[in-house]
């Protein structure tokens, strides 16, 4: 068994079987991964859910942490009925969601992770929108925030289009359909439906996943009124090695799914190709490539220019930096992954979620 405690959806109050048609079961699933800094602030914003507690089930997905993660969910666990340790010996995101899956009582399944936080009314927001739209799954606007300076500056990178390519997960003001969601909350019939993550993805398994349940007929929506935020990276390699798995992933997904690539995800890989061929061309055939990075360049300086000025215009040198470490490592890897796969490759194989 992978589990450390018999599944049960009862948490520290006793069930209230009148409530199931009204407050249907959800169940949370987290996969970590050396999350113990973050853990017990995502398990703080669970369990202060509006949601009635009886009405969740938590379950804990472990990828062979070793900084503490383990000991913490178990003290959890031991003081929420609700809560369930289970144990990933893959690692990757996509296997501990499909453990889960199969665990899974509730009709339906929120996926989130050790850097995300659920606002109070998050989960019976979502459940609510879900039931009354008849969907395959919601999910709130991502918002970026940092838990310290240099976190900050990289979550006002990811929250500006420029950062965060305009995805109607990020950017969506009003309640719209999507091609994909952050984290979410499906029908878990529709999630058995399709066969559930991909588990050969180490990165992008939900962009795969929803991009099959739309071509199964399955609509997916966005909700600004689900509060939902992310935890942004504070160190600027751990971001740039994060993008990387993103754009490398991205590539195999295209590979899968010739119809799921959008003009916004080609853009940092057109730009990483026109700097590499800048390298071979003579100086007088520089020009186009001059006059491209100089039109990056001038619209780099002015949106890290207009954040900063209206947050803190000391963060300007850390923005002129991170939005360029965004699209490059993105558009390279996008590449890289073309000639060799990307497990193989030491700068994108990392498993750590998100």
């Amino acid at each position: 068994m992978n589990d450390e405690r018999s599944p049960r959806p009862a948490a520290n109050r006793s069930p209230d079987h009148t409530s199931e048609k009204a407050w249907p079961l959800v169940t949370i699933a987290a996969p970590v991964l050396n999350e113990a800094p973050r853990l017990p602030a995502l398990l703080a914003s669970i369990e202060a859910q509006t949601y009635p507690a009886d009405r969740l089930q938590i379950l804990l997905i472990d990828g062979g942490s070793e900084d503490g993660t383990v000991a913490l969910a178990r003290r959890a666990a031991a003081h929420n009925d609700a809560i369930e340790l289970l144990h990933n010996p893959k690692r990757l995101a996509a296997a501990a969601l499909n453990l889960a899956l199969a665990r899974a009582q509730g009709a339906y399944f929120m996926r989130v992770d050790g850097r995300s936080r659920l606002g109070p009314d998050a989960v019976a927001r979502a459940v609510a929108r879900i039931e009354e739209r008849g969907c395959a799954g919601v999910a709130g606007v991502q918002l970026a925030v940092g838990e310290s300076r240099t976190g900050r500056i990289h979550a006002l990178a990811l929250n500006h289009p420029l950062g965060g390519g305009g995805a109607r997960y990020r950017s969506a003001r009003r309640l719209e359909e999507s091609e994909t969601l952050y984290l979410g909350l499906y029908a878990t019939d529709w999630l058995r439906r399709v066969g559930g993550w991909d588990k050969t993805f180490a990165a992008n398994e939900d962009f795969e996943l929803n991009t099959r349940i739309r071509k199964n007929g399955g609509v997916l929506l966005v909700d600004p009124a689900i509060p939902i935020t992310y935890v942004a990276r504070d160190e600027l390699l751990g971001l740039a090695k994060q993008y990387a798995r993103y754009g490398a992933w991205r590539t195999v997904t295209w590979k899968r799914h010739h119809d799921a690539m959008r003009l916004r995800h080609l853009i940092p890989a057109l730009f990483a190709v026109v700097l590499v061929l800048g390298l071979g061309m003579s100086p007088w055939s520089l020009l186009p490539l001059a006059t491209v990075s100089a039109i990056y360049a001038t619209i780099v300086f002015l949106v890290s220019f207009h954040l900063s000025l209206a947050h803190r215009l000391n963060y300007l040198p850390r923005l002129l930096v991170v939005f360029p470490t965004l699209h490059l490592s993105w558009g390279f890897a996008f590449w890289l992954a073309w000639l060799f796969p990307p497990s193989s490759h030491p700068l994108i194989v990392e498993v750590a979620p998100r």
